[in-house]
């Protein structure tokens, strides 16, 4: 788009007739810098169809600030341009009809010292205004909402995964970790072991009594004594870990023939030390 803003003088010699107020003026210079930035004026009106053979000019058509309603075309795409008068100041909307991308800005009235002169006489601010133009209107809407989305998508699938790099121990990526097992193991396989209780956990210490298995919480006694379990002889396979229903000593008997009872070691009921209960 052209950085430079050039014509006032000609767009307001053809158009001062019309000037009512200080809102007329600040669409003028909107429309200028439309104008300015490749844009083509198509008439007036909040139609959102257009079928190229309508008729382009930089000039503003006829009727243009009686409700503030222009379209204008860029590449080959419409813009309708509203604004809405304000008390003091105006309010300008400018939509890509094809994606429904809207842009707003508001100007203050009291930028335009006086309506006739020079650019510089009557808006003294007019380069401030003309880049907020620029900026929040046309930038806004220009560039495709597609295309954002479709370059963000490609930033988010091209990006590397950090972590799994970090995991199988890329080079020149720092490790998060000293491992002793297997690198290769990422963080998606951390508990695999406690689904396969025939599994091989590398942490374990090696066992010649009963084969490893996974990481459930109780280790029973080699299986000589099945009954310590509280389970039937026969139903635990050998090596099979898995969680007691009761504590594996439950049904200990002690050398002289007498069951195993508790160590008594709970608190007393209440009132028990009371002679008066």
């Amino acid at each position: 788009m052209a950085s430079s803003l050039f014509g006032w003088d000609l767009l307001y010699s053809s158009v001062e007739k019309d000037i009512k107020n200080n809102q007329d003026i600040l669409v003028c210079l909107a429309h200028l810098v439309l104008v300015s930035n490749g844009f083509k004026c198509i008439g007036l009106g909040e139609s959102k169809n257009i079928d190229g053979s309508e008729t382009k000019s930089e000039a503003l058509p006829k009727g243009w600030n009686e409700d503030y309603a222009i379209r204008y075309v860029y590449q080959g795409r419409l813009y309708n341009f509203q604004a809405t008068n304000l008390d003091d100041g105006v309010m300008i909307n400018l939509i890509r009809v094809d994606e429904r991308t809207v842009a707003l800005l508001q100007l203050n009235t009291r930028s335009v010292v006086q309506k006739t002169g020079t650019l510089e006489e009557m808006i003294p601010d007019n380069k401030t205004i003309v880049d907020l133009i620029r900026k929040q209107l046309i930038d806004r809407v220009v560039l495709s909402k597609k295309s954002k989305e479709m370059s963000s998508q490609t930033e988010t699938t091209e990006e590397p995964n950090r972590s799994r790099l970090v995991d199988i121990g890329m080079p020149g990526v720092a490790p998060l970790r000293n491992r002793s097992f297997d690198p290769l193991v990422g963080p998606s396989n951390y508990g695999r072991s406690d689904l396969d209780p025939f599994g091989v956990d590398p942490l374990r210490v090696p066992n010649r009594i009963m084969p490893p298995g996974g990481g459930m919480i109780y280790q029973p006694s080699p299986p000589a004594h099945p009954g310590n379990l509280g389970i039937p002889p026969g139903a635990l396979p050998p090596g099979a870990r898995f969680d007691p229903f009761r504590p594996p000593d439950a049904d200990r008997f002690d050398p002289r023939g007498r069951p195993h009872r508790p160590d008594n070691d709970e608190f007393p009921p209440p009132g028990y030390d009371d002679m008066f209960m």
